[in-house]
Parts: C-alpha cells; sequence; structure tokens
C-alpha cells in the first residue's frame, strides 16, 4: 500500500519528502524509548493514558498512526512534549 508523500521542513533544516510510514516509524520509536526511559510497560501506560494496551501495541508495532487524543494522552502520561513523540516541523505542506 502507498502512502502520501508529505513535504515537511525541519526547523533550522532543508525541505524533505517523509511518507506516512515514517512519521509512524518515527513515532513507534519515540514511544518506545520514552516507556523504557520512564520504566513504563504497555499495560501500566495503557492504565495511565486511558488507551488500549492493544492500540499501544500497534504504535509500538509501528502498525497504527495515533490521533490527536492519543498523542496528548500519552505525552501527559509520560510526562513529556508532544514533540517528543513527534517531531517538531517549520511546515508540513
Amino acid at each position: 500500500e502507498n502512502k502520501r508523500l508529505t513535504v515537511v521542513k525541519f526547523l533550522g533544516g532543508d525541505e524533505t519528502y517523509m511518507n506516512e510510514f515514517e512519521f509512524i516509524d518515527i513515532f513507534g520509536d519515540n514511544l518506545r524509548d520514552l516507556m523504557i526511559e520512564r520504566n513504563y510497560t504497555q499495560r501500566s501506560l495503557a492504565k495511565e493514558s486511558e488507551i488500549s494496551e492493544a492500540a499501544i501495541s500497534r504504535y509500538l508495532k509501528k502498525e497504527r498512526m495515533p490521533t490527536l487524543r492519543a498523542v496528548i494522552n500519552l505525552s501527559l502520561s509520560l510526562s513529556c512534549d508532544v514533540d517528543d513523540l513527534i517531531p517538531t516541523y517549520d511546515y508540513i505542506k
């Protein structure tokens, strides 16, 4: 399945192309790293963030992009900024 390419400009950097799979990949890696750093299991994070354990599993397996609600709940539960989960860009076309 082809995902649409998106042009993004990283803060202080050049424009580049990134597809939705790459966004999902970055999110999954960042979520895993933050969970390890803060000693969360999938079950404990699911309970804290009010997101299903199955959804968190899919994020970690890079099978699904989270909703805005999920990103906000996860960032609050992990005591991190949203851009710790999803990189910050100057813009997305």
